[in-house]
């Protein structure tokens, strides 16, 4: 008697198990419907991550620090030196204890943030490294460094966004996506913003915007806001006065406000380079250097308090009440330094919320001068303050869209939008003519990549000179005369000539033309071509990847580079022309731009 049923497998059997199977991952693959639910579930993970990151931080402004409970830390007029000391050197030390153990434990080198995933590595992030950044920002903010939790939200968010796209068997397009999906519900629900966290991941995240993303990227910064507001009590809203609806009069005076916020910005970035550079030079351990910069941060509280911390309190503190001119200056001095030496000293955190704060302060002090001077007629300082945030915000984090929306969102000026939208042009027209760079991308020019957003670029690492590179090219031994060489290769013909010493390797190159005008001046039946080699150092590996190849023509003022085998022998393979390998650049960029929006 069976007591159990007896099952066939047969290969009918197999071949539906598998044909299920196959279904099963095109669906996971393919359905633009499931990548929409991926998406929200990314965004609205992300605005958990904010949500409670920015509870943790607060907790501990009021543990260690004394203050009220939902009280802002950067909006507190005094507090107690010897306690704000000892909290931000236990702080920088545990930081700098933390940063070292977890550089030993991993043995990697920087950890990968969104924009770097999404531009290099195909939307893969490390959930392990972000909750690392997380915990860091909520510590760092925590003991008032002069640092934001942004850093910390989008890398949390990011990455949350990267894990479901690599679970569900996404392509590297969409993986990317996700990752923008998760950090824009993770703004979207820390500034209360849906359209500022979109267009947050579209300027910075994905580093372009097309049709195929719109309804992603917006449901997750729908489902971040809404997902931060079921779980905070809080939101960013900092009530003003209406602007006056005759603030064209004053159009001139914005647009010189916005060129000074982005000066200022500049200043900030470069001061931060320079805190790290310094730090790096003294030879410091990496473990003491958080607890020098949170002294000094801590000296500079001194001042005034309102240094402490990402600067919303603050923001909210000078808004609704204006003090003086002197306080503004030399408040806006302290911050800037403040924020420097908490970034470049090894604090973990972002300068999104600080820049807002900035720009408000700039925007503030510029009224009031300009009163002063009687060269503005001022009607209300709401005006200048948006314009000044939107401005120095957008030259510093590089997401203009971003800062009009957040201007106009948190202050509930809808009708700032237009003049916002005039300083956040003016900004960042001055930093890309000056400075090129967003602090976002500031860091990967000083690590030599080349990385201005969220673009996928990572194809550039991958083609190489061996692809690139035109076979069998003309070459020419050293021992040869240059009237010989004119006569082999007319002027018709091509324009440079490889040229070869005694063993077949790489010696030089031979301008045709200057071969030719030596013949006709001075006969050259006797002076051999290698004396006319020029650019011996101009070649590169067949291995260098074309982000290599291309400044090599720059640095070295050539049109040509010889492709070798080695650095040692340098047979050669073939040359680059500048103009083809930029072609071919050009071209491979709008290749995937097609597949983007084909996708």
């Amino acid at each position: 008697m069976r007591l159990l049923p007896t099952f066939r497998f047969d290969m009918k059997t197999l071949r539906r198990l598998v044909k299920a199977r196959l279904s099963y991952r095109s669906i996971m693959r393919e359905s633009r419907l499931l990548l929409i639910v991926a998406a929200g579930l990314a965004g609205a993970l992300g605005g958990v991550v904010s949500s409670l990151m920015s509870t943790l931080a607060q907790y501990c402004h009021e543990l260690f620090f004394g203050i009220a409970h939902n009280t802002r830390l950067s909006s507190i007029p005094s507090l107690d030196p010897k306690r704000v000391l000892i909290v931000l050197l236990v702080g920088g030390l545990a930081i700098g204890l933390s940063t070292w153990l977890w550089r030993w434990w991993r043995k990697t080198g920087d950890i990968i943030d969104p924009i770097e995933a999404n531009a290099l590595h195909g939307g893969r992030m490390s959930l392990r490294d972000s909750f690392f950044v997380m915990a860091q920002s909520i510590l760092s903010d925590g003991v008032g460094a002069s640092v934001g939790l942004e850093g910390g939200y989008t890398q949390g968010g990011g990455a949350v966004g990267s894990k479901i796209g690599m679970l569900i068997g996404r392509r590297r397009n969409d993986v990317r996506m996700l990752v923008g999906a998760g950090a824009a519900g993770a703004i979207a629900g820390a500034f209360d913003s849906a359209f500022a966290g979109a267009a947050y991941s579209f300027e910075l995240i994905i580093g372009s915007y097309t049709v195929a993303t719109l309804a992603p990227i917006a449901t997750a910064g729908i489902c971040g806001f809404f997902a931060a507001r079921a779980l905070a009590t809080h939101v960013y809203r900092i009530p003003l006065e209406a602007i006056s609806e005759n603030w064209s009069s004053n159009l001139p005076a914005l647009i010189a406000l916005a060129v000074i916020a982005a000066l200022l910005g500049v200043v900030l970035m470069r001061g931060v380079t320079q805190t790290e550079n310094f730090f790096r030079s003294s030879r410091m351990p990496v473990w003491i250097r958080p607890m020098i910069g949170g002294a000094v941060v801590a000296l500079l509280a001194l001042g005034s308090p309102h240094v402490l911390g990402s600067g919303h309190g603050g923001m909210e503190t000078i808004m609704k009440a204006p003090p003086s001119l002197l306080f503004l200056l030399a408040l806006l001095f302290l911050k800037i330094v403040a924020c420097a030496i908490s970034i470049g000293s090894g604090f973990r955190g972002g300068l999104f919320s600080a820049s807002l704060f900035l720009g408000a302060l700039t925007g503030t002090a510029f009224a009031k001068m300009g009163e002063t001077l009687g060269i503005l007629a001022v009607d209300d300082f709401s005006l200048f303050m948006m314009v000044g945030m939107a401005s120095f915000a957008a030259a510093v984090v590089g997401a203009p869209l971003t800062m009009v929306a957040l201007a106009a969102t948190i202050t509930f000026q809808l009708q700032a939008v237009v003049p916002a939208m005039v300083g956040v042009v003016a900004a960042m027209l001055t930093v890309r003519r000056i400075f090129g760079y967003s602090f976002a991308t500031w860091r990967f020019h000083l690590r030599g990549e080349a990385i201005l957003g969220g673009h996928d670029i990572g194809w550039v690492y991958e083609t190489t000179a061996r692809q690139l590179m035109r076979r069998d090219p003309p070459v020419t031994r050293g021992d040869v005369s240059v009237a010989q060489f004119a006569e082999r290769f007319p002027l018709a013909g091509t324009r440079y000539v490889v040229g070869l010493d005694q063993e077949q390797n790489y010696a030089g190159l031979v301008d045709v033309a200057l071969a030719h005008f030596h013949v006709r001046e001075e006969g050259g039946d006797q002076t051999l071509i290698s004396t006319l080699f020029a650019h011996p150092d101009a070649y590169v590996t067949a291995s260098a990847s074309v982000n290599e190849v291309l400044p090599e023509f720059e640095r070295l003022k050539t049109e040509i580079m010889v492709v070798v085998d080695n650095e040692e022998r340098r047979n050669v393979l073939g040359v680059i022309s500048e103009e083809y390998a930029l072609r071919m650049y050009q071209q491979q960029l709008e290749d995937r731009q097609k597949e983007i929006f084909a996708g």
